[in-house]
């Protein structure tokens, strides 16, 4: 499946209901799709919904983030200028094409519907795949999992690295953002200088009012590459910082299966115990149940008959909880299967992602750097034409 973004087109613009909306194409050979190449507008709350019921038909799946899941101070202008507008639209492209590839999320009914539909239904579709949550919010006798698996330790440490590594690199890359920067109003300066040189030498002041149109060229290539890394490349560490997050929000999930099952199986025990107490009763002797017997006669209490009643309730609990406990053991044991493919499936995504931003990183040093040249091998010559008097 492939699909693209383009002309974002501003709707209903100078009213409250002012919105952008994206053209989407889509090209697929899927044959749930009613053909093979789709186009339809969509505005960014109808990602939103998108992702939101992605997120909850499929709760086992590290659905990609969307832009505006993650800190997007780096824009400028408000969101309806052109440049947030063009950074928008390529953080969206990228967040449908991460979904795309995604082999369970791309056979899911809301996004087809989301590609295809001339009207989209904000009523969210039951998805085939997704696991069922259990029927009651449990209240965890644990804070933490008892029984660890250590496949998902490692995974859990390494996506904490990876996230504190895409924080530094955001961190340094920024520092250098500024640095470039605050190159701009030097460069400005300098070229000033230089036109005012000119005007003292009038000699050679088509030669230095040229040098001066260089700098001035110096410094737009420079802007220009500052503006194309910032909306490619910092960009998409920023999603996947944002894609960490929904890794361990799915990592955390995974916990909570099972620490339910956990928690179950601990009132099963407690429960057979209970029961095991109920049926030796008859059996033990001592001054505490010597006492009870006898306050229990005084009474009129029929002590047999009460413990059957005790008893019968215990067993009915008993069988429930063995119900609920396998039931969560199997959600638990299925969820966590489900997870480690989704993991192997963000490790792929990861690298084809990372490739390409690292890949378009070099492109833009080195068209920056060739321009560089191009602008001083030009004014090269037309410096050495100087002649002295």
């Amino acid at each position: 499946m492939q699909i693209s973004i383009t002309q974002p087109h501003k709707e209903y613009e100078g009213t409250t209901a002012q919105h952008i909306s994206y053209l989407i194409t889509t090209q697929t050979e899927l044959k749930t799709f009613p053909k093979s190449e789709c186009q339809v507008r969509r505005r960014f709350q109808e990602f939103v919904w998108l992702y939101n019921t992605l997120v909850d038909e499929y709760p086992a799946s590290m659905v990609p983030p969307l832009p505006g899941k993650h800190r997007m101070e780096y824009f400028k202008g408000d969101r309806f200028g052109e440049e947030f507008v063009e950074k928008r639209k390529d953080s969206l492209e990228r967040f449908l094409q991460r979904v795309a590839r995604h082999p369970t999320l791309q056979k899911s009914v809301c996004l087809r519907n989301f590609l295809t539909a001339e009207k989209l239904s904000t009523t969210a579709p039951k998805g085939e795949g997704a696991l069922e949550n259990l029927g009651e919010v449990l209240i965890n006798a644990f804070t933490k999992v008892q029984k660890h698996d250590e496949r998902f330790l490692e995974i859990k440490e390494s996506v904490e690295k990876f996230s504190e590594n895409l924080h530094t690199i955001e961190r340094l890359h920024q520092k250098i953002f500024k640095k470039q920067m605050e190159l701009e109003p030097d460069y400005a300066a300098l070229e000033t200088e230089i036109k005012a040189l000119s005007q003292l030498e009038t000699r050679i002041a088509e030669p230095l009012l040229k040098f001066a149109s260089a700098i001035e060229k110096q410094a737009e290539v420079t802007k220009e590459m500052i503006g194309s890394e910032e909306a490619g490349f910092l960009s998409q560490i920023h999603e996947y910082i944002s894609y960490c997050t929904n890794v361990k929000g799915v990592m955390k999930l995974r916990e909570q299966k099972q620490i339910d099952f956990e928690e179950l199986s601990v009132l099963l025990d407690q429960q057979k115990s209970e029961r095991e107490k109920l049926v030796n009763h008859g059996r033990t002797s001592g001054i505490s149940s010597f006492l009870k017997g006898k306050y229990d006669e005084i009474k009129g209490v029929d002590q047999e008959k009460s413990r059957q009643q005790k008893l019968e309730k215990v067993e009915a609990k008993v069988k429930e909880l063995e119900r609920e406990v396998d039931s969560s053991g199997d959600l638990a044991s299925r969820f966590s299967e489900e997870v480690l493919k989704e993991f192997a499936i963000f490790q792929t995504s990861k690298t084809i992602d990372l490739k390409d931003s690292f890949h378009n990183y070099c492109n833009s040093q080195m068209d920056y750097y060739k321009s560089g040249i191009s602008i001083w091998e030009e004014i090269i010559p037309i410096l050495e034409g100087i002649q002295p008097q």
